[in-house]
């Protein structure tokens, strides 16, 4: 949850998890997740307020209260599966790729549509300098909100559609980038792409249907599938994380390329997400 320093979306502050998120109806809240050992207490409060100490499961007031909580299960990937893939990597001898977390999960995205804008920003460089652009986008995009950590509420696909590609150029956004993002959120605003509807598709459905986007390659659509829809199986072909993390844990000789990567990858199905996600991971300190 502490990945991106550079967020004005979401912080993490010791313990506690900030995070300005837009509901299913679009209307912007304060999301707050206390973490323990023991529980995780979570609290949803209007943009304009800060949220009380509260269990979610509490709030009857809340008409949402079911998307909060789905949300939150998200963030924090409780309904992934993370004690059978590091069965699964001990079966194949590769205890070592668990080591110290077998309990990792992914967080997911707060909404597809954020989910589809880092898969945009984020091909062909650098994780710090993608945090930095997706930061200056929401800054132009979108929502200041009256807020003691200075949060702004997620751009909504209207508010990035409104833009044209030479707006987003002094933000160091080169033009071709800057246009697929412009572009697919004018698709969604036109309703030529439903992202609610890709929850419900079959991986095979919804990977066929974001890679008829211009823009949106096999990296794209996998990251997008693993990271905001929740997708268990699948592998961003192409990412250094993967490939270097493939090259230590298996001891390879050299980074694996495309094809090598799907044919390794396979053994970890059907929890390639996870897999993917202990990759990125392999190579850093053991969280403390």
């Amino acid at each position: 949850l502490s990945r991106d320093t550079q967020s004005v979306t979401e912080k993490l502050e010791g313990d506690r998890y900030t995070a300005a998120v837009r509901l299913a109806a679009g209307e912007a809240a304060v999301i707050t997740l206390d973490i323990s050992p023991d529980e995780v207490r979570a609290a949803v409060a209007p943009a304009s307020c800060r949220p009380s100490p509260r269990i979610a499961g509490r709030m009857p007031a809340l008409p949402k209260a079911a998307g909060f909580h789905a949300l939150v299960i998200g963030l924090l990937g409780l309904d992934q599966d993370a004690a059978a893939f590091a069965r699964l990597a001990r079966k194949l001898g590769l205890s070592r790729l668990v080591a110290g977390r077998p309990e990792l999960r992914i967080a997911q995205t707060p909404s597809v549509f954020d989910g589809l804008l880092w898969s945009i920003i984020g091909q062909q460089i650098n994780f710090p300098f993608a945090c930095l652009l997706k930061r200056r986008l929401v800054e132009r995009t979108g929502t200041k909100l009256d807020h003691p950590l200075g949060l702004y509420a997620p751009p909504t696909p209207a508010a990035v559609a409104a833009l044209e590609p030479a707006d987003l150029l002094p933000l160091q956004f080169s033009r071709q980038k800057a246009d697929y993002v412009i572009a697919t959120s004018r698709l969604i605003l036109d309703r030529q792409l439903d992202l609610d509807a890709l929850r419900t598709m079959s991986a095979t459905r919804a990977e066929r249907t974001l890679l008829a986007v211009r823009g949106l390659g096999p990296w794209s659509v996998n990251y997008l599938m693993m990271r905001a829809l929740g997708f268990p199986d699948c592998v961003p072909l192409g990412d250094t994380g993967v490939t270097s993390g493939l090259q230590a844990a298996l001891q390879l000789d050299e980074r694996p390329d495309i094809d090598a990567t799907r044919r390794l990858m396979a053994m970890f199905s059907p929890y390639r997400s996870l897999a993917t996600a202990h990759l990125w991971q392999f190579n850093q300190p053991i969280p403390t």
